[in-house]
């Protein structure tokens, strides 16, 4: 599983530009149903994704956002192995 984080380098008026092809790309994380969870960081300085798949798909994914390949953001893509979680309110340890 991986955390991506966006962080803008574009005024704002240029990401909300670009949001409906960040959303829309079909080699992105998104169309390849890759995301668990997204959103904006607050304040709107990037973007959090938790994502999961092959790192070298994940990679390419986040490379061909128009996000990133404008200019107006980067990304950094972390990896993690999630070993807590917490569903419909029932915190639980994650099977390892």
């Amino acid at each position: 599983m991986y955390v991506i984080l966006l962080r803008y380098h574009a005024p704002l008026e240029s990401i909300d530009a670009l949001k409906e092809a960040h959303y829309a790309n079909p080699d992105g994380v998104f169309a390849k149903g890759m995301v668990h969870l997204a959103g904006p960081l607050e304040p709107r300085t990037g973007g959090v994704i938790i994502a999961d798949g092959e790192r070298a798909a994940v990679e390419a994914a986040v490379a061909s956002d128009p996000f990133v390949t404008s200019g107006a953001a980067t990304a950094e893509i972390l990896r993690f192995h999630p070993t807590w979680r917490d569903e419909n309110g029932t915190s639980r340890r994650a099977p390892q």
